[in-house]
């Protein structure tokens, strides 16, 4: 990606990548910079206490959620099986995968985890993350992303490839560097306008 070949995303926004990639600050850097609305998928899939909320009560929300005239949302949509991929990716008009190195995306995700175990900085339904649940458990984001990274990859590569989802603009980063500079690009073209 060059700054003169900017892909432009549209107004449904879907933001998809392993786990601690980024997701939810592109997500929100986009709302806040295109005046949308910010869909916390995270907050639709997880419950008080890190409940797991059970498939038929997420997609009634997801399709209310993505109702809206223009939105992002933040998750692992396509090729999940999941009835709400196909309520998500059908709306959507955009679909930016942040495929960035598992250097960049466990070196980021040990930070953020350290971080908010130590500040105890309160998630949806007011949930934390622990020390024991971050570096201690089965359940740990940390196993979980060592876990999904190449899953997601391999997801996210056949859905790039695939004409099933061909009315989305289907845009690929592949380093922090070129996420910033996209969100930069972005900013300043808003900024213009």
């Amino acid at each position: 990606m060059s700054a003169t070949s900017t892909p432009i995303p549209g107004r449904r926004i879907v933001v998809v990548g392993t786990s601690g990639c980024g997701k939810t600050t592109v997500a929100q850097r986009l709302t806040d910079t295109l005046g949308l609305t910010y869909i916390c998928s995270d907050a639709i899939i997880w419950g008080p206490n890190w409940t797991l909320v059970p498939h038929e009560q997420r997609v009634p929300k997801y399709d209310k959620a993505t109702q809206a005239q223009g939105w992002t949302i933040d998750g692992n949509f396509g090729g999940t099986g999941h009835p709400q991929d196909e309520i998500i990716l059908q709306r959507a008009d955009t679909l930016v995968w942040l495929d960035l190195t598992r250097h960049q995306v466990h070196g980021q995700l040990l930070r953020r985890t350290i971080r908010r175990a130590w500040t105890k900085e309160p998630f949806w339904h007011g949930n934390t993350e622990s020390w024991r649940l971050s570096f201690f458990s089965r359940d740990s984001i940390l196993l979980w992303s060592l876990k999904y990274y190449t899953i997601r990859k391999q997801q996210y590569t056949k859905v790039f490839a695939g004409s099933k989802w061909s009315h989305l603009n289907k845009i690929r980063l592949t380093s922090r560097r070129q996420v910033d500079a996209w969100l930069a690009a972005i900013e300043r073209q808003q900024a213009r306008d």
